[in-house]
């Protein structure tokens, strides 16, 4: 009966449900082979983005290229906490903004990190879109509940994304070197937009995502929370990728503007 549950849940709702009804599609629709070609692969992608071991293959690069610090090698001055996305108007905070789980994640470990250091925390991210208050403003709140004094908590409410993220705190720190605490999957493009920018960091990860352990049979069966991490794998390379060609583009365009002999 527990089995049967599972597979109920796994197949009948989002994304398991997408996969059946397009398999379906393909075996009945026979009009276009150019459709079900189109159907077979939308069929297929959307199953392994859904699976475990498919999303571990995407995340796994990412979380393991900055292995997890000791805590009593860090002499940082600083700790830097990146943002990741609020829930506006929480009951639970009286109406005002709350930080998404990844980013509640990603506080707590920079709690343990200041209860060892004591030294400033940068929490950085504003309003992206239409948010109330800037997100630093939500952070900050979530770290005086764990106990971190206000006086010790900097914002930086400007930033929309990683690199302004990057750009903005380099103006509090300076050369300083700082411990950046953001999620595992997220720590290679942040290291490179800060390293690029030229500032000292100390990758500490958090909110890890990859099931370090041997598979099951469950983990062949399509989840939605499998989908969204392969979703936030894909986008780090996608991620990657465009800040390089971006820094390669602006490296080509300095060399034209030189002055020739």
């Amino acid at each position: 009966m527990f089995v049967f549950s599972k597979l109920f849940t796994f197949w009948f709702l989002p994304p398991g449900v997408f996969i059946v009804l397009l398999f379906f599609s393909l075996i009945f629709y026979k009009k276009s082979l150019v459709s079900k070609i189109l159907i077979g692969f939308a069929l297929v992608g959307i199953y392994l983005l859904s699976i475990e071991p498919v999303k571990n293959l995407i995340l796994s690069p990412l979380e393991n290229e900055y292995p997890f610090p000791k805590m009593q090698n860090l002499n940082c001055k600083f700790i830097v906490v990146l943002g990741g996305g609020e829930i506006d108007g929480s009951p639970a905070e009286g109406g005002k903004a709350t930080v998404k789980p990844q980013v509640a994640k990603r506080l707590f470990e920079a709690f343990k990190v200041w209860k060892d250091l004591k030294v400033p925390v940068i929490v950085t991210g504003g309003k992206v879109l239409w948010e109330t208050e800037p997100e630093a403003d939500a952070m900050k709140r979530f770290l005086t509940e764990l106990g971190v004094p206000e006086k010790v908590i900097w914002e930086e409410t400007r930033s929309k994304n990683t690199f302004q993220n990057a750009l903005f705190v380099k103006k509090e720190v300076g050369s300083n070197k700082v411990c950046l605490v953001t999620s595992a999957y997220h720590m290679p493009r942040s290291v490179l937009i800060f390293r690029t920018l030229g500032m000292n960091v100390v990758p500490v990860p958090a909110d890890y995502r990859v099931d370090r352990r041997a598979y099951t049979w469950s983990d062949f069966m399509p989840n939605a929370d499998n989908f969204r991490d392969s979703f936030l794998g894909l986008h780090e390379y996608l991620g990657i990728l465009y800040f390089e060609l971006l820094q390669k583009w602006r490296a080509r365009e300095d060399s034209n503007l030189r002055p020739t002999d």
